[in-house]
């Protein structure tokens, strides 16, 4: 009978049997493994494990306030430093250079004002008989070349005479004087504006302002001194790019006095002449070109030649000779011109 377990039939192996026949009808389903990873979470005040470390705040805000505070105290030592600093540069400026400051001030405005007084118009041919060149020799002078357009205000004479070049006008007048630029390139430091122009704020700019005020007074103040006692002014006023082509306007004034001692309106007209002394076997050298005779000192001695005639020295005039005419050969022992004789 189906079903029925007959006698002498070992029952484990049947149950053997029919375990492995309902695992083949019916496979086992397989669970999917979970997964290890967990998610994360804030610590627990009961855990001993934590998520983020604490931070410390309270040696965070210690050290800041710290920091804080010896900054406050180095920035005060700084503004000290530099008060001090600035309080005695305002007293070597301004109490100390007082005096030479106020001479310098004056002496300048007063130059200044002889300058524009000067470009306004055209000079009047003038001179005072009184007026010896030669004598200019035993005093002190100035002596300054400028633009004629760049003297109508202080600030253009500033901005001129800083680059005024030199040139061979007093030279050929027998004369040494300093240069008046000097006055606004040395003497600059003088004014009453140089501090605040030099807008020094922190230790290490008035330091720098302090060495440069040192180094002024010690190079520069004998120098501004030597001028302020000047005896006369010489001023050219030069009209064009060049003293060939263009004239210029000549001045000159005894400073004591503010008197005028000279004006005119010259022209140069000079030409250099070259002088050779040859010597046996020495190689021909052709003259100077044209150009050459017409430029630099050439113009400048030809308009001192006229301000000396001005002023009452005879000037050198020079024309064309005609051609030189041959030296007759004198006569030999064998005849010929004899001087007459028979």
């Amino acid at each position: 009978m189906r079903g029925r377990i007959e006698p002498g039939v070992d029952t484990h192996v049947s149950a053997r049997l029919f375990h492995a026949r309902m695992t083949t009808e019916n496979p086992p389903t397989s669970k999917p493994p979970q997964s290890r990873l967990k998610p994360a979470r804030p610590m627990l005040v009961d855990e001993s494990a934590g998520y983020m470390p604490r931070m410390p705040w309270r040696w965070i805000l210690i050290g800041t306030m710290s920091l804080s505070t010896l900054v406050a105290v180095l920035w005060m030592k700084q503004d000290r430093k530099a008060s001090a600093l600035r309080s005695q540069l305002v007293q070597v400026h301004q109490k100390e250079l007082e005096e030479p400051a106020r001479r310098y001030g004056e002496f300048r405005q007063k130059i200044e004002t002889l300058i524009t007084e000067a470009a306004a118009a055209e000079p009047e041919r003038y001179i005072d008989r009184r007026l010896r060149l030669s004598g200019l020799r035993s005093g002190q002078g100035l002596y300054l070349r400028l633009p004629a357009d760049k003297a109508g205000s202080p600030e253009d004479i500033e901005a001129a005479a800083s680059v005024s070049t030199p040139d061979a006008i007093a030279a050929c007048l027998g004369l040494a004087p300093a240069s008046a630029s000097g006055l606004w390139d040395k003497g600059g430091f003088l004014k009453e504006d140089w501090l605040k122009q030099r807008q020094a704020e922190s230790v290490m700019d008035l330091r720098v302002t302090d060495e440069m005020l040192a180094n002024k007074i010690r190079a520069d103040l004998p120098a501004v001194l030597h001028m302020l006692r000047a005896d006369w002014f010489l001023l050219v006023l030069q009209h064009g790019q060049d003293r060939r082509e263009h004239p210029v306007d000549v001045f000159l004034w005894d400073l004591r006095s503010s008197q005028k001692l000279l004006s005119a309106r010259v022209q140069s007209r000079g030409l250099l002449l070259p002088v050779r002394i040859k010597s046996k076997d020495a190689p021909y050298q052709a003259p100077p070109s044209v150009e050459r005779r017409t430029q630099g000192s050439a113009n400048d001695c030809s308009i001192a030649a006229q301000l000396k005639q001005l002023a009452g020295a005879s000037l050198l005039e020079l024309e064309n000779a005609d051609s030189v005419t041959a030296v007759p050969q004198a006569a030999g022992r064998d005849g010929g011109v004899d001087g007459g004789r028979r």
